[in-house]
């Protein structure tokens, strides 16, 4: 088992990637989005920051996110090969995301991100939504159909989504349940 996570593929939306493996480039993959861990990285900062670059976040929340991480993880914490060390690597590593996002009011996401870049949050915006339209009451079709558009949302609600206010995220949210309402 490698001795840490594939780790984030949205840490502003709080999706969480795990892969362990064993040897070669470790690929994880969500929707359209796949992140990539090459094999000569090894331990949960060299592979945050490996994970980080292929995102479309700006370098400030990036380096924010690293710097927490490094101050907050233990020296056997970094290089936990057991469930409950990565569990709490894990936790780390979101509540990282978290409180850097609520450090600062600037936007995190890069608006000139590359599609590419934008299908790991789109990936990630999907997963989150699920479980929203579930306590909706959305089931079978219309789940699927949340699930969806989700997944084929255009860049600017990706960018919404990542960087806007909470009436900004909960519009699009409302718009992505509401084209799903009529399916049957």
């Amino acid at each position: 088992m490698r001795a840490a996570l594939l780790v984030i593929a949205a840490l502003a939306t709080g999706l969480l990637l795990a892969a362990c493996g064993g040897s070669g480039d470790e690929t994880s993959s969500v929707g359209r989005a796949e992140i990539t861990v090459p094999s000569d990285v090894h331990g949960v900062v060299p592979e945050l920051e490996a994970v980080l670059a292929q995102f479309p976040y700006q370098r400030w929340y990036r380096d924010c996110i690293v710097a927490t991480v490094k101050k907050e993880l233990t020296p056997a914490e970094a290089e936990a090969t057991e469930a409950s060390g990565a569990a709490n690597a894990e936790k780390i590593i979101g509540a990282a995301g978290s409180t850097c996002k609520e450090s600062s009011h600037r936007p995190i996401v890069d608006p000139n991100a590359s599609e590419k870049q934008l299908d790991i949050l789109r990936a990630g915006f999907a997963e989150q939504i699920r479980p929203q339209a579930e306590r909706k009451g959305f089931k079978g079709t219309r789940l699927e159909c949340v699930e969806r558009t989700a997944e084929e949302l255009p860049s600017g609600k990706v960018l919404g989504l990542a960087n806007g206010t909470h009436e900004v995220r909960e519009g699009i949210l409302l718009s992505v349940l509401a084209q799903c309402v009529k399916a049957e």
